[in-house]
Formats: structure tokens, sequence, C-alpha cells
């Protein structure tokens, strides 16, 4: 089975994408197609393996897979991959796109790609896992938020597997952790460890969910860049509180890739 792909990244953040709206079935055995798809030496090499669908209330339906084949309830930096993918297939720059966590607004603009990714709920503001303490935050998935004065000790590597193994004792999904370095009240430092990908260069939900504790907490006001190992974005709260991304994307090539079903 052959199956035509195209390679996205959001600041490093990558993806393969399929574009199946013309109402093709999913590939079968697609939790191990996403495993051997992703793997970055014997596949194409992705965090994630993400498909477009039809959906009849929006414009397109995104459904993401981790590169260890788990569905992903939510991805900024996906999304806005699948924005600009569709903004080029429908002709548009705005974009109602469906997920597995409810409908998301979308919009280009002087080549940035920007989502509305709605409410960041802070869960709780002071949880302590694997010894580290931070804030935990439901932005359609959920993200672990800890400070830090220093990130050179690279705490992703050394906390982030347990991180993820203990999470998932009291929330069987699991979560993703951050680690964050204040710079300035508009901007900081952010290192990653996402669930089911492990360290990842950016992490769109994760500049949200961090941005928003950072608020919460008085660190961060206006709108926040938001420095990444892969690149940085911007991150803003609205009046009503929703949480808006914003980034560049680039479509890295177009492949097929044979599948050995």
């Amino acid at each position: 089975m052959l199956i035509e792909f195209s390679k996205m990244q959001a600041q490093g953040n990558d993806f393969v994408i399929v574009d199946l709206m013309d109402g093709s079935a999913l590939p079968p055995r697609v939790e191990e197609l996403a495993e051997a798809i992703c793997d970055r030496r014997f596949g194409v090499g992705a965090d994630g393996l993400v498909f477009l669908l039809d959906d009849p209330a929006a414009d397109m339906r995104m459904r993401i897979y981790n590169s260890d084949g788990s569905l992903a309830m939510m991805c900024g930096s996906a999304l806005r991959c699948c924005a600009w993918l569709g903004a080029v297939k429908l002709d548009k720059d705005e974009l109602l796109i469906a997920t597995e966590s409810g409908l998301r607004s979308t919009w280009l603009s002087h080549r940035v790609v920007y989502a509305n990714l709605g409410r960041a709920e802070i869960l709780d503001e002071e949880i302590e896992i694997a010894g580290i303490k931070g804030s935990l935050v439901d932005v359609g998935n959920l993200h672990f938020i800890s400070w830090w004065d220093r990130l050179n000790s690279n705490p992703q590597l050394q906390y982030g597997s347990e991180i993820e193994e203990e999470s998932q004792i009291s929330f069987p999904q699991g979560f993703n952790s951050m680690y964050a370095k204040v710079i300035s009240p508009r901007e900081l430092d952010l290192y990653i460890w996402e669930r089911g990908s492990g360290v990842t260069w950016a992490c769109g939900t994760g500049a949200v969910s961090t941005v928003k504790a950072g608020i919460q907490k008085g660190f961060l006001e206006g709108e926040i860049k938001v420095n990444m190992p892969g690149g940085s974005v911007s991150v803003s709260q609205t009046a009503d509180d929703d949480m808006i991304l914003g980034g560049g994307v680039e479509e890295v090539f177009r492949g097929v890739y044979p599948w050995k079903i």
C-alpha cells in the first residue's frame, strides 16, 4: 500500500500529514503505521502522524497519532501545519478545524499561522510529581508546568520519562511536561517532554499552557515570546481568556511511503 504524505514542521515539531479529505478510510493498523512512519532511522521520521479528514461541521478534521502510536487529543503545532495545508488546498485564509478536543479556528496573516486554542484551564496550581513541583494545565491535552532558574541542566532529559510514567497513575492519558525559565514579563525559554514522543523541539499547546500558568502566577503579561529549541512562537490571551498561538510553519517535502500491510 502506497501512502502519499506531506512532511511539515513548526519550530522543529515535525509531522507526517496524510490527506484523506476525499473520504478515504484510514490505513489499516494505523497505530503500527504511526510508529513505523515516524521512526527517524527506518521511516520518514516525525513527532506524529496526522490525517486530514472530511468533517461536516468544519473545513476539515485533524486526527493525530504520537510517534508511539497513541492517539493525541490536541497538538497546536500540528493544528497550524494542517491550517497551512488546508489554506492552500481550499484557497482560504481562515479555517475551522475539528479536533479530538473540539473545534478550533485558525487563520493565516503575513506568512504566520495563528490558532485559537480556546480557554486553558488550570486544574491544579501546585502539584508535585517525581519530586518536582508545578502546575497542571488543560488546553485540550494536559501539561505539567515547572519553573527553573536555569535550563542548562536539561531537566526534560532528567525528569521527562519519569513524570510521564507517574502521571499515568492518576491520569490514564498521561500528560506532557514543560520546563520554563522566565526571561522577562514578555519572554520565556521552554524545554519540552511530550507524552508518546519524548523530547521534542517545540510544542504549541505546551507553549500556551506555560504562558497561562505564568500569567496566573504573575510572571507574564501581554503577548509572550516563547523560545523553544526549534524556534519561537507568540502566545497571547484575549479578553475572553482564549489563548492565541502564532508562528511560522514549513512544508519540508512530499513523498510516498510503502506501508507493508
